[in-house]
């Protein structure tokens, strides 16, 4: 059984993989677009193609790694050998796709941004059910998944601050943007990945007793009600999400005409870090899902509320984003600690514990999430032929704001729907956790 009491040295020494992890990610959301595009001239719409193109390997090798990293057992553990080899291919990744030579093509970009999607994968997934096997506990759970979205805002800081300070220098461009985050990422993975490495415990695997079926399996995960709804529920999210970040610099910049988007970020990021401790406390009082809820609603009235601001209304616009930065603890803690409680049915039910495979399975209808959200909006854009070095056409601009603001809000508010009717209490939880730690009868009531 996962050990209940899990000490802060413990948690701090795993989420602080997060925070190298955690600066990749608005890179690619952010630069990545006006960098091939704008200074190496790759079409848009072929951008965004890629990127969804990228994300249909996932559909082959998450739920494999995630079946691997459950029932493989190599000496240094089943957890921890993915983190080697995670950590080396992301690494890989990150030099090619954030430093690319003048005259690359599209297959390069194509294979580079592969590479960081699959080392996203050999690291995520077995890093995400490490830490659900850190302990059974209801809360416990979610205190260490916010240490790790607590690092990984942390790395978002990052990855605002060393923009800002690039931008901020005469004809400093994507490329240098890119170029010096690579230098981070570079260096602080293998550190990071180290430290869990040898200070996180690997709670004892249990024993395969019975072949891997991948047909039973798939079927125990679609009728696990709560872990079917709380996957939707990252899927449309993650759509609205990404959809809206992928073009924040576009809107910014030829809409409300802010000059340094490293900066803004930089408010809502901070905000995101200082309000953890109370979506943590508020998720202990009223139950995740409604925490998640609230959260949910509050950023989606911020994004409708993007539609109504125009030239030079920068203030209004921080002021909304940094709102909505006040949500962004929640949505990133919340659902992988819910998660975990969902393996919980499917632990009861087999009495195995195979949380790589559920990790598997939500990080890659995430990670459909991930394309749909971060190739749509640029397939769009390209398709009124929006000028990404500088749009001043009033149609133009008027579909990029459709884009950044009812879109991504009307997505959001669906998510907030959904996430209300989660029926996975903190008492259901504790019903079914007894009859794990009494190795009851396999479960038959359903949740």
């Amino acid at each position: 059984m996962a050990q209940q009491n899990v000490s802060l040295r413990t948690i701090l020494a795993y989420g602080c993989l997060s925070l190298p992890i955690g600066t990749i990610g608005l890179p690619i959301a952010i630069y990545l677009a006006p960098l091939y595009a704008g200074q190496l001239s790759l079409s848009l719409q072929m951008i965004g193609v890629a990127f969804l193109l990228a994300r249909l390997v996932d559909f082959i090798t998450d739920p494999l790694v995630g079946v691997l990293s459950d029932r493989w057992r190599p000496a240094i553990g089943r957890r921890r050998v993915w983190l080697v080899l995670g950590t080396l291919v992301m690494m890989a990744g990150v030099f090619l796709l954030f430093r690319p030579a003048e005259g690359i093509g599209i297959w390069y970009f194509f294979g580079a941004v592969s590479l960081v999607y699959f080392g996203y994968t050999l690291l995520g997934i077995p890093y995400a059910a490490w830490g659900a096997e850190l302990s059974s506990s209801y809360h416990t759970r979610t205190r260490i998944t916010s240490s790790a979205r607590f690092f990984d805002i942390g790395g978002l800081i990052i990855s605002t601050l060393i923009p800002a300070a690039v931008l901020a220098q005469a004809g400093a461009t994507s490329a240098d943007v890119m170029h010096q985050l690579s230098v981070f990422i570079l260096i602080a993975l293998p550190i990071a990945a180290t430290i869990v490495f040898f200070l996180v415990p690997e709670p004892q695997a249990p024993v395969v007793k019975t072949p891997f079926n991948f047909r039973k399996s798939l079927a125990l995960l679609t009728s696990n009600g709560p872990f079917a709804r709380i996957v939707l529920v990252l899927l449309i999210g993650t759509i609205g999400e990404v959809f809206r970040q992928t073009i924040t610099l576009f809107f910014a910049r030829d809409v409300i005409g802010v000059t340094n988007i490293g900066a803004v970020y930089f408010y809502y990021f901070v905000t995101a870090l200082i309000m953890v401790p109370f979506w943590l406390w508020l998720a202990q009082r009223i139950e995740k899902h409604r925490a998640l809820t609230l959260a949910f609603i509050i950023i989606a009235i911020t994004n409708g509320s993007m539609f109504f601001l125009g030239e030079g209304q920068e203030l209004a616009f921080i002021a909304l984003f940094v709102i909505k930065g006040a949500c962004y603890g929640p949505v990133l803690m919340l659902p992988p600690a819910m998660i975990a409680d969902t393996v919980d049915i499917d632990t009861a039910k087999t009495k195995d514990r195979q949380q790589g495979l559920f990790y598997a399975l939500a990080g890659m209808i995430q990670k459909i999430g991930y394309a749909l959200g971060a190739s749509l909006p640029l397939i769009i854009l390209g398709m009124v032929d929006y000028n990404s070095n500088g749009e001043t056409s009033p149609a133009a601009l008027s579909v990029l704001t459709l884009c950044y603001s009812i879109v991504p809000g009307v997505l959001v508010l669906a998510a907030a729907w959904l996430t209300i009717g989660y029926s996975l209490t903190e008492a259901r939880h504790l019903e079914i956790r007894k009859q794990i730690d009494a190795d009851g009868p396999p479960l038959e009531k359903p949740v």
